[in-house]
């Protein structure tokens, strides 16, 4: 039998952080205190600075000298940096995949699918963007190449907490569990052609949706 290695106060403040930040708990701007952070964790400031640089070094957390620590931000420039990097490194896993697994990726995809519809239902948001960051990573463990998976994982959790960000728009869930839908038949019937077209329109509806939502919180707050 294989003990579990006890997890780190700097692994258990990153999870932590991490998780608040993908989930929405922390918002988008939000300025972090490690003083704060250490009280409600139970740590010493250490663990929770190294858990910061961690943070930083995967795009959710930005530092700056005498200012400290806070919450990542995304202007229309860098949302459209990350859909034109998930546009290619995810065709590039699904070519990768469907070559390899094909088997193995539909049935997967089937599962995530039928579990993010009873979520759905359910009306658990936070089960379902999980399992929509899950969907999309099933491309990259069919996909059996370490580089793409590791590449892909640097940015997992800022791609994820856009979801979350975008979640809270009209139908942006409804239309994309559609998508996602979509993309599992063709899974399916091993299409590429139409799995490459399919991915596009759904990465580029994130690049749309975020500019709506800009637009929306600036109304707000006018």
């Amino acid at each position: 039998m294989t003990l579990e290695r006890p997890k780190s106060l700097r692994e258990l403040a990153l999870e932590t952080l991490r998780e608040s930040i993908i989930d929405g708990t922390l918002k988008m701007g939000q300025t972090l205190s490690e003083r704060r952070i250490s009280e409600e964790l139970g740590v010493s400031k250490s663990p929770v600075r190294e858990a910061l640089a961690q943070l930083r070094d995967e795009g959710l957390v930005s530092i700056e000298p005498q200012k400290g620590a806070r919450v990542f931000q995304l202007s229309d420039a860098e949302v459209t940096q990350i859909c034109d990097f998930r546009q290619a490194i995810e065709t590039a896993a699904f070519e990768l995949a469907l070559a390899r697994d094909p088997a193995g990726l539909a049935d997967d995809m089937t599962r995530i699918v039928k579990t993010m519809g009873q979520e759905r239902d359910r009306e658990n948001e936070k089960a379902y963007l999980k399992l929509d960051t899950a969907f999309h990573h099933a491309i990259f463990e069919h996909a059996g190449n370490d580089y793409l998976t590791a590449s892909y994982t640097r940015y997992v959790g800022k791609i994820a907490a856009l979801r979350t960000h975008l979640a809270k728009l009209p139908r942006h869930t409804d239309l994309s569990f559609e998508e996602h839908k979509k993309l599992a038949a063709s899974v399916r019937e091993a299409d590429m052609t139409v799995i490459r077209a399919l991915l596009a329109e759904h990465i580029d509806r994130t690049r749309q949706a975020y500019k709506s939502a800009a637009i929306l919180l600036e109304g707000a707050e006018t």
